[in-house]
């Protein structure tokens, strides 16, 4: 599983999340669960954003900050968490860049065996 924090008005996030998007086209048929989850108390703009960018992938709203931030003890966003099939978490990455894709697609890759 692959949970991502941010916020829609974090380029960092959006760009992360628009990447997560073809990696999840491309592995959810493997069983790999890709989560976008967004920090915004404003679920119509989410839903904006979502739509905007025509995500399949499931984007979840935390308008608290707390229920998944809180228990993966994010404090800076964006954060992107990498879980096996135990729930373990594999890879934890704060920021998303160009030099995040290869990472972030062999983590998945991995976690899709």
């Amino acid at each position: 599983m692959v949970l991502s924090f941010g916020n829609i008005g974090n380029p960092f996030w959006t760009r992360a999340v628009l990447f997560l998007e073809k990696l999840h086209q491309q592995y959810a048929p493997r069983g790999v669960v890709i989560v976008a989850i967004a920090l915004d108390a404003d679920k119509q703009a989410v839903k904006a954003f979502v739509d905007k960018h025509k995500l399949t992938l499931p984007v979840a709203v935390d308008t608290e900050k707390l229920t998944g931030a809180e228990l993966y003890k994010v404090t800076a966003l964006p954060t992107t968490i990498f879980t096996d099939r135990s729930h373990r978490v594999t890879m934890r990455q704060l920021g998303f860049s160009k030099q995040h894709e290869k990472l972030f697609e062999d983590e998945i890759r991995r976690l899709a065996q």
